[in-house]
């Protein structure tokens, strides 16, 4: 039944796409040689302008230990066809139905009022954006499973003009091959390698791109940067500069960011020190319990003990937490506050796009000067108790 299905589905895809092609009547666009659009801050893409209203998106290593990985996407305008030779995935503007592998992909589209474009997410429960839990609970937006469980049936029923995939050690060739073999467009979404806030936030500038929202990207990208800066401005005058640890063991081994990682940066724009500095990396690395334990004692602020939610639970972990300086003085915040029923924790959704309001919440946990002058509370964190 299933072969039958596969091999209908890529005889019809086929017969669309020569006919699609031949109802065009185009002549391929040609590279420009000038960028559409030149990212401030983000590694993994650039935007290039053709000579017509096309454009090529180009990423750039989207995943862990990716060296020298380049894919490009032709975003088509009018009609208009690739340059020859032109080995990518093919996809017309604006995009309307779309596939989203992760909860960050449904953030950028939010952003940009797009959800509606959302046909299928990966892991419905950990999706933390009303409009999509709302459009799963009435069946509208389906849940089109996770890594060797994809329902690609269920995926090619939906016609996706793009599905936003993301790497984690290498290619997902698992993946990648069948939606190949379905004629599938697909592309790489790899703004979790970013090592900036505002590196992973401008990854909204690619959403818009496809989208044909990019002006509107752009604007908002603008808002969260100068929103950023005046934060980072703001934190750096404070007099004190207080130590963070960052994490908390996973089966007896404590991993902690290298000095180039996202965390340690939201760490130093917020005015704070990496009590775990020295190791030159962007990548996490495992020290031992006893290791970590010794330098924690020394830190004036714990983030991020993993799921933790009041200091019981993370002294229940273990007892010689109790006598941590932050633990002591409560000095201790996780990114819980906004979590949802299934366990998805909109910190790593939404929290990707909006940088300023990430910092902003850094700044709070480690300058309480600051805190006492604010009104409206922390966005993403809270303090355990």
């Amino acid at each position: 039944m299933r072969q039958r299905f596969e091999h209908t589905l890529r005889t019809v895809l086929c017969a669309a796409a020569v006919l699609l092609c031949c109802c065009r009547g185009g002549t391929p666009v040609r590279l420009s040689g000038e960028e559409a659009y030149a990212p401030r801050h983000a590694e993994g893409y650039s935007i290039y302008a053709t000579d017509g209203a096309s454009t090529v998106i180009e990423i750039r290593n989207p995943w862990q230990g990716a060296e020298n990985f380049t894919t490009q996407l032709f975003v088509s305008r009018g009609g208009e066809l690739p340059p020859e030779g032109f080995e990518g995935a093919t996809v017309e503007a604006p995009v309307r139905r779309a596939v989203c592998f992760s909860s960050t992909h449904v953030a950028f589209l939010d952003a940009l009022d797009a959800t509606d474009a959302v046909q299928g997410v990966s892991g419905a429960e950990y999706i933390s954006n009303e409009k999509i839990r709302e459009r799963h609970a009435a069946g509208t937006v389906r849940d089109v499973g996770y890594d060797t469980n994809v329902n690609y049936e269920l995926v090619a029923s939906m016609r996706p003009d793009i599905v936003f995939i993301y790497g984690v050690g290498g290619e997902n060739t698992a993946v990648t091959d069948k939606f190949r073999e379905l004629h599938i467009p697909f592309v790489y979404i790899g703004e979790y390698m970013e090592t900036t806030p505002l590196g992973k936030a401008e990854w909204l500038v690619p959403f818009g791109e496809l989208t044909d929202r990019r002006e509107e990207a752009e604007a908002l990208f603008a808002g969260i940067e100068a929103r950023y800066d005046s934060l980072k401005m703001r934190a750096a005058a404070f007099a004190g500069r207080p130590s963070v640890m960052l994490n908390a063991p996973y089966r007896d081994v404590w991993f902690v960011p290298g000095d180039r990682s996202y965390m340690v940066r939201l760490i130093e724009d917020a005015g704070g020190s990496y009590i775990f500095a020295g190791e030159e990396s962007s990548v996490s690395r495992p020290i031992s319990g006893e290791t970590a334990y010794l330098a924690a004692r020394q830190a004036d602020v714990w983030l991020n003990p993993n799921q933790a939610t009041d200091i019981g639970e993370l002294t229940a972990q273990n007892p010689k937490f109790t006598d941590i300086r932050c633990v002591e003085r409560r000095r201790v915040y996780n990114c819980t506050r906004r979590q949802t029923p299934g366990g998805g924790s909109d910190f790593w959704e939404s929290g990707a796009l909006h940088a300023d309001r990430v910092l902003r919440d850094i700044i709070l946990c480690l300058h309480p000067e600051a805190a006492a002058a604010d009104e409206e509370g922390m966005y993403y964190y809270e303090r355990l108790e």
